[in-house]
């Protein structure tokens, strides 16, 4: 992966599921903190996420935002997921934060170059990568398995390094 954006910058990417969201971020060119914000059950999820995403803003300060870009066939099946992308997308338009969307081809595009197309399989990248998430990398799942909770800051570092992969490109 190209790492070529400036000194200073704080990439923050952010990736909703069905638990709330992952999240990463870089400090140039070094993963500085990652995790989880939950949205528990019986809660309007989309409310607390936006808050918790309000206060993590607050706290990493980040230049460039890093959200999936979901296509318009997608919408309808993750409904609440796009809608809180997009409830991201213009809160980090309003405090003036560069923003990019990748899709999920965008990404396996990214990790080709490792002969990578699974989630898992980039999981494990960047675990291979990243010395900090090593240890984190969650086993392969059965089908029938919901997926592991910590994917979802693994799906936020694979974001991440998209970007840095397509800005090293000039995309």
């Amino acid at each position: 992966m190209n790492k070529t954006h400036g000194r200073g910058q704080r990439v923050l990417a952010v990736y909703p599921t069905r638990i709330g969201f992952g999240y990463a971020l870089y400090k140039d060119d070094i993963l500085e903190d990652w995790g989880i914000k939950w949205a528990a059950k019986g809660e309007e999820k989309n409310k607390t996420c936006v808050r918790k995403f309000k206060q993590l803003l607050e706290l990493c300060r980040p230049n460039i935002l890093i959200l999936e870009y979901i296509p318009d066939e997608l919408v309808e099946r993750r409904k609440r997921v796009a809608e809180l992308n997009n409830a991201l997308g213009q809160i980090a338009r309003v405090n003036h934060i560069k923003l990019f969307r990748y899709s999920r081809g965008e990404i396996k595009q990214a990790f080709e170059q490792y002969g990578i197309t699974t989630k898992q399989g980039i999981a494990e990248q960047i675990g291979d990568m990243t010395p900090e998430l090593q240890s984190l990398v969650p086993p392969p799942r059965k089908l029938w398995d919901p997926e592991p909770d910590a994917m979802t800051y693994f799906s936020a570092v694979s974001l991440i390094l998209t970007y840095f992969h397509f800005a090293g490109e000039g995309k």
